[in-house]
């Protein structure tokens, strides 16, 4: 399934979910922040959040700093 991760066009092999999608990145361990669509999904819906062809998803890192 294609998607747009980042800006960059993202060939997903199995990622049927958002929590999926983070697993098949490398990321799925870290905290960081989704945007779906232009939806911020929040971390315990990530697992029944769908993906479908076209999404757009965008990842930010959590960053702390003072």
């Amino acid at each position: 399934m294609e998607l747009t991760v980042n800006g960059e066009t993202y060939e997903a092999k199995e990622a049927e979910s958002v929590a999926a999608l983070l697993e098949e990145m490398g990321i799925g361990g870290r905290a960081v922040v989704v945007v779906l669509n232009d939806e911020v999904v929040p971390a315990s819906s990530r697992s029944a959040r769908g993906l479908r062809e076209g999404d757009r998803v965008d990842l930010f890192r959590l960053v702390g700093g003072g």
